[in-house]
């Protein structure tokens, strides 16, 4: 039974409205009870829900002063108002922009806590707009071919897309610190990342660069590695270069020249300023070095060896064991914990608490930690809860607070912490007990300071924490416990951090990047001085001191992350810190009053519902020509989304219509979807030959789904599908009777209506070097009933299953067992045959796939046996794969967009059956094979594995079975 091209034309449309509506649902806040506002400026209309009110009043603000500056560098003003939603369901600082089919910025109230990569900003909100707008600008550089194309379909062509993140991202990255006196170009940490890897010979080349590496630093790859190699070379050859290089890839038709835009912009080709950017760090960062080796480095022993995430280092509180938290990129974090004056190889397992942040130990080794979670299946937000370490478990101390980096004070009566909420970061004390009333002890004297990271005194009197404040200051203050009056300690444009007493009170460490590289510094509380503990090259972190005040353990930043270090505390050692010298501008000040600000009106999802761009497709074949057009849209909060088309057939004047609709406002999301479509099927027997006929269908489908069992290890959904399907016969062949032939089957109308429950859970992770799940299951099930009741024209009942669980083996990290059971069953009150067919692998056009960006599933399959060899009313499969990494790769061909990651085996058993009569284990058909797996990157972007595997039948039918495919990759 073929399909014709309409049919697959009418799929093409309806994917494509599923994907218009699933964007916009991704767009919402989320929760329903929400009450939303719009302001508008003269370039943004700025989306909020409340109590938002006056962070949306100071985005507006930063939002034109970002216009103001930024569109002389892009050499390009928007034609329309760009859409700002404003959101605070996280405790996450990020944003996104994107400019198809409209300009869209969706920003995250929550500030950066102290210790990010985000630390070093004027105003937060501010450098998020920056950036963002940097984004609106660049992508929105659109000229040449695709100006005209977007001109008459609406925004649907955007060259500057089809870029490596490193392009897109060092622009916007390199726009922050140049439009204030901040932001990452120079933040000492991202000047640290850079120099560490410089150092040791092992920055990223261009081809890393250009795609998505999974070695150290990740996905700031391209932020780090973009930013600072743009500003080289616009600082070499002059600002107004990116304005051309813009426009030069955005006028280009065909994508993935950026060596000729650059080149365009400066008569240098990318690959021949890498190597002049390189021999420039190399000079810079070995300056430094130097430095640093003629007043004597000063670090401790070091304990950890995986670099990675070793971070959060506390001493017990009898001083004889460090705990920490460990993420080594193979194995799931995990709290261990190593004797004093031993190293990693003396550490156990601790405690192993899923999303887990900072925390703070009690004396008899339990904690209060802070663990992420949904909250109300809206909200992603910090909490606090007491971990018992007799019984392993844990006590939630607050709910929906969110509270963050607990404290606790030396009596272990009270808790300190900070809650973040609308832009801004409190500290807070509590009694140590669950749910607790909370006392605001310090909110800062701007709207929009920042509290961070609060440590005790040891005499329980007063709290020393790094506060953010306006202008960019990020220093430490010491806040008097009964009165609430606080002291600066420090207060200039170093970025001061993590405060922690001696266990006498009289030195108060911390640290800081006044000289360009954090160190840990100590302040005589006795003698008002300041000095200098350690002296690194990395940088040093999160100090920690032991109870008799003789050793600090920290963490030490080296090549390919973190590892922790132990150095004694010798006064005598220490040194006088250098002067600090502030070289940066002026810090950028938004205030509210000059952008001027219509009257917040009620948020109307009207104003931004209607289409903004169209999708023309021509599909010709020797049979047909069919044209299909399609649009689609939402609102641009998000609660409302649709998509539209239709498919005609140029030679008859056939139409294929659909569309689809969902809605988001209330808590269980809805969608409705309808098509009707002509379609040539099979199946009509005339003396044993099939031939086809015109089968008119009319589909309707409608969904609501809930997020259910949310637990700290996982997460699933329920659904409620009501779906009606009703074909018709158009057009059969013609059959005349005659005794001689076979007896004719013949083609029939059918209705088939029925209420599906769909149920999902999965706990399932893998790592960043493991090959897909390590560990953890998923689950999931369905249930559909077609009934009369419901406009079905027989009575049937269709359940299925599926189960997936992971293990690591102990042998190789990368080393891991998949196993995967699924299953289904159809009864029919009418005894019609069975639907369900098993047998071979999958058919697969690869260029088609990496073009369209599709891809199989790696298992799923019956191999070694022809297609569709066991067909039934009942099936059920087992596929087990055992998985083992052979090589990483890493590399690419300079700036082109084919990216190779590392390749791995999988031995290969397949055992299933369907059947329509009783189960018997012994008709299941057995098969065994292997798959050599290439994982790749295309396009910069699109990840996907090249499986080239084979697969012996071993039972009856069984056959040779070789293939090649296009799958997703692990």
């Amino acid at each position: 039974m073929g399909v014709s091209a309409r049919v697959r034309a009418a799929v093409v449309v309806s994917l494509a409205f599923a994907w218009v509506a699933a964007a916009a649902n991704f767009a919402h806040a989320g929760d329903p009870t929400l009450v939303w506002h719009t302001i508008e400026t003269p370039h943004f209309v700025i989306h909020y829900h409340e109590p938002l009110g006056e962070v949306a009043e100071h985005v507006a603000a930063a939002a034109e002063h970002s216009h103001t500056v930024l569109v002389p560098v892009f050499g390009h003003e928007p034609e329309e108002k760009t859409q700002v939603v404003l959101v605070d369901n996280t405790d996450g600082a990020n944003g996104f922009a994107s400019v198809i089919p409209r300009n869209r910025i969706q920003l995250f109230a929550s500030a950066p806590f102290s210790s990010s990569t985000l630390n070093d900003h004027d105003d937060w909100l501010y450098l998020l707009v920056a950036h963002e707008y940097s984004h609106i600008l660049h992508l929105d550089s659109i000229g040449g071919i695709a100006r005209w194309v977007n001109k008459v379909l609406g925004k649907t062509w955007a060259p500057n897309q089809v870029q490596p993140r490193w392009v897109i991202e060092g622009i916007a990255t390199y726009q922050e610190s140049a439009q204030s006196s901040g932001g990452r170009i120079r933040s000492a940490i991202f000047d640290m990342d850079l120099r560490a890897a410089t150092l040791a010979d092992e920055a990223h080349d261009l081809d890393a660069m250009s795609t998505l590496p999974r070695n150290w630093p990740h996905g700031n790859t391209a932020y780090l590695y973009g930013s600072h190699f743009l500003k080289y070379i616009f600082d070499r050859h002059g600002a107004d270069k990116l304005r051309a290089m813009s426009w030069a890839y955005g006028s280009m038709p065909i994508p993935y020249g950026i060596n000729r835009s650059i080149q365009t912009a400066t008569g240098y080709t990318f690959e021949e300023l890498r190597g002049d950017w390189d021999q420039h760090l190399r000079d810079k960062y070995s300056l430094q070095f130097e430095a640093v080796e003629r007043a004597g480095v000063r670090a401790g022993r070091r304990l950890t060896f995986t670099a990675q995430t070793n971070r959060s280092p506390r001493y017990s509180d009898d001083g004889d064991a460090i705990l920490w938290l460990q993420g080594d990129g193979y194995e799931p974090s995990a709290l261990r914990r190593m004797p004093v004056d031993g190293n990693v190889g003396h550490a156990t397992e601790y405690a192993r608490i899923e999303r887990l942040g900072e925390y703070d130990v009690l004396a008899d080794g339990s904690m209060v930690v802070e663990q992420s979670g949904s909250y109300q299946s809206n909200y992603s937000f910090q909490d606090l809860y007491l971990w018992d370490r007799e019984t392993q478990t844990a006590e939630r101390l607050t709910r929906g607070l969110r509270a963050r980096e607990p404290a606790i004070s030396p009596d272990e009566r009270w808790l300190a912490f900070k809650i973040n909420a609308a832009s801004q970061s409190r500290l807070a004390v509590m009694p140590l007990r669950p749910y607790a009333p909370h006392r605001i002890l310090w909110e800062g004297e701007d709207r929009f300071d920042q509290a961070d990271a609060p440590a005790w005194s040891p005499d329980g009197a007063e709290i020393a924490l790094s506060v953010w404040r306006r202008g960019g200051e990020r220093d430490i203050v010491i806040v008097d416990v009964d009165s609430g009056e606080s002291t600066a300690l420090t207060r200039d444009r170093a970025i001061d951090l993590a405060p922690v007493f001696s266990p006498d009170g009289r030195y108060l460490y911390y640290v800081s990047d006044r000289s360009g590289i954090y160190n840990v510094y100590a302040f005589d509380r006795e003698h008002q001085r300041t000095y200098q503990v350690t002296n690194v090259v990395g940088g040093a972190f999160s100090p920690d001191v032991s109870p008799d005040g003789t050793r600090m353990v920290y963490e030490g930043f080296g090549v390919g992350g973190y590892d922790l270090y132990e150095i004694t505390l010798d006064p005598a050692r220490w040194t006088e810190p250098v002067a600090f010298a502030n070289i940066r501008p002026e810090p950028v000040e938004i205030r509210n009053q000059p952008a001027p600000v219509i009257e917040a009106r009620p948020y109307r999802p009207i104003e931004t519902l209607a289409p903004q761009s169209y999708t023309v497709e021509l599909a010709a074949t020797p049979d047909e020509r069919l044209l299909s057009l399609g649009t689609g849209g939402g609102d641009v909060v998000g609660h409302h989304g649709y998509g539209l088309g239709l498919t005609v057939d140029l030679d008859s004047g056939d139409l294929d219509v659909a569309g689809s609709y969902s809605y988001s406002r209330l808590w269980p999301s809805l969608r409705v979807s309808a098509a009707r479509s002509l379609n040539q099927r099979g199946g009509v027997l005339i003396d044993g030959v099939n031939n086809s006929y015109l089968q008119e269908a009319y589909r309707l489908t409608g969904s609501v789904s809930v997020p259910a069992l949310r637990t700290d290890r996982g997460g699933g959904n329920i659904a409620l599908d009501y779906n009606l399907d009703w074909l018709r016969v158009l057009d059969e062949p013609f059959v005349e009777p005659d005794p001689n032939q076979l007896l004719p089957r013949r083609a029939s109308d059918a209705r088939f209506a029925g209420l599906a429950l769909r149920w999902s859970y999965s706990n399932a992770r893998g790592n960043i070097y493991t090959i897909g799940g390590q560990e953890g299951q998923s689950l999931s099930a369905s249930m559909r009933l077609d009934h009369p009741e419901l406009g079905s024209d027989a009575l049937a009942l269709t359940l299925s299953y599926r189960w997936d669980a992971f293990r690591t083996l102990p042998w190789s990290p990368t080393s891991s067992l998949s196993l995967r059971l699924a299953g289904g069953l159809r009864i029919n009150a009418n005894g019609q045959s069975g639907i369900f067919a098993l047998g071979g692998a999958p058919e697969q056009n690869i260029v088609q796939s990496i073009i369209d960006s599709s891809r199989t599933g790696t298992s799923g399959y019956l191999r070694g046996y022809p297609a569709r060899v066991a067909i039934g009313r009942q099936y059920h499969l087992l596929n087990l794969e055992y998985r083992q990494q052979l090589f990483e790769i890493e590399r690419g061909l300079s700036t082109l967009p084919v990216f190779v990651r590392r390749v791995h085996v999988a031995g290969l058993l397949d055992a299933g059956d369907a059947f329509s009569g009783e189960f018997d284990v012994r008709d299941f058909k057995l098969g065994v094979g292997a798959s050599l797996r290439l994982d790749m990157v295309f396009g910069y972007f699109i990840p996907g594995s090249l499986d080239i595997g084979y697969a012996r039948g071993l039972i009856h039918e069984g056959i040779g079975e070789s293939w090649v495919l296009l799958t997703g990759s692990l």
